[in-house]
């Protein structure tokens, strides 16, 4: 018996697709897990299939349309396969009530209430999904903070250091760093922001960033800084970042060299609006940021909360700036942050949580196998019964 991972894509460049699916993958078959990627020729042998939620949505890089994807479900859940449902995100949340992003969660809906089981990437996700009237079980599972070999996977030394393709990233990285080098011999404290650009149905991204222009102004004017902004649209930072009072500057986001680029910066930004979508979201920005080294910055939220003690968690306003221009302080709160890090949010934690979820599948599909077979010699067992009395009589 095996347990399936069906990811929205195979795409390296979804964060979603590698956290949530091929890292922890690779490492629990590299461990003996009864885990493997979906293959439709071998679904004889799976007890349980793990499916994303973002699979059933528009953005989803499938093969499969997603009302297609959503049959296949279908016909796997006949043939009595356990259907898992992973999300990580609130896409209920549709404050402009769009009727396309309607009908998406519409499908949602379909996709859950097929499931036997669901996990989700926060406890406030967990709670808002049973809110919405999901009475499953709900595993909780976070994402892993990402080193080199998670976002280079299975590649080899030559093919990730010798790739000519590779090279415009690396000379990105080179260029970033003699312009921070170029900014702190003037006085001025690299801060960073990194993150997707936005999405359609709720506020957030880099607007979040932008809407706290006149704050940095002024933490700007009572201790020098700079800012660079790691995203995937170089449109809209120009749009957003333009004239502002101190050096800003846009890097595009790349695998090969994000880790590298965020470590040339002494502080992470990490504003989040309030709102029913933040609120769901894991705490993988500020434990990537702690992990490479970078004093923490943010707007509190749920996920969040264990972090307070390891950096500056009070928004922009009073205290910011004291704040990054103590040294000292943001030291020890990297350090403790580094070593919560390591405890709670690395692979091998996170896997060991998948790990959970998929001898829990394996264990119900044991448990229904033999249930069937119960059942099958029980009426076995009565029909030859039956045929006895037939004979004699």
């Amino acid at each position: 018996m095996t347990v399936a991972w069906w990811p929205q894509s195979r795409y390296l460049r979804k964060a979603g697709v590698r956290m949530r699916c091929l890292t922890p993958l690779n490492r629990l078959i590299r461990d003996g897990v009864k885990v493997e990627l979906y293959d439709a020729a071998r679904e004889s042998a799976y007890v349980s299939v793990i499916v994303q939620a973002w699979s059933v949505f528009d953005t989803a890089q499938n093969s499969l349309t997603p009302e297609d994807f959503l049959a296949q479900i279908g016909r796997l859940k006949q043939r009595g396969i356990r259907i898992v449902v992973d999300n990580c995100d609130n896409q209920f949340f549709n404050p402009n009530n769009d009727p396309a992003w309607s009908r998406q969660i519409e499908r949602l809906r379909r996709l859950l209430s097929m499931a036997d089981h669901l996990v989700c990437a926060t406890d406030t996700l967990a709670e808002v999904t049973r809110a919405q009237g999901f009475t499953q079980d709900i595993s909780v599972v976070g994402d892993a903070v990402e080193c080199a070999r998670d976002l280079m996977p299975g590649e080899s030394w030559a093919r990730r250091y010798l790739n000519p393709m590779r090279i415009p990233a690396k000379m990105r990285l080179i260029e970033h760093a003699a312009w921070i080098r170029c900014w702190r011999l003037r006085g001025h404290l690299p801060l960073v922001w990194f993150g997707n650009h936005g999405v359609s149905f709720a506020e957030g991204g880099m607007t979040d960033l932008s809407s706290l222009r006149g704050r940095l102004e002024r933490t700007h004017s009572r201790r020098p800084i700079s800012l660079t902004v790691i995203s995937n649209h170089p449109r809209k930072f120009s749009a957003e970042f333009s004239g502002w009072r101190f050096p800003t500057r846009y890097v595009a986001w790349d695998r090969t060299t994000f880790l590298q680029v965020l470590r040339l910066h002494d502080v992470a930004l990490i504003p989040v609006r309030d709102n029913p979508f933040t609120r769901c979201k894991s705490s993988n920005r500020v434990a990537t940021a702690l992990n490479e080294g970078l004093a923490v910055a943010a707007d509190p939220i749920p996920s969040y909360q264990p972090f307070t003690s390891m950096g500056w968690f009070k928004g922009f306003d009073e205290g910011f700036a004291e704040y990054i221009s103590n040294r000292t302080l943001c030291a020890t709160h990297i350090a403790a942050g580094r070593k919560y890090v390591s405890q709670h949010c690395s692979i091998a934690v996170i896997s060991d949580a998948w790990r959970q979820v998929i001898e829990s599948e394996l264990h119900a599909g044991a448990t229904r196998s033999f249930t069937a077979a119960s059942t099958q010699f029980a009426a076995i067992s009565a029909a030859n019964r039956t045929a006895d009395r037939q004979i004699v009589e």
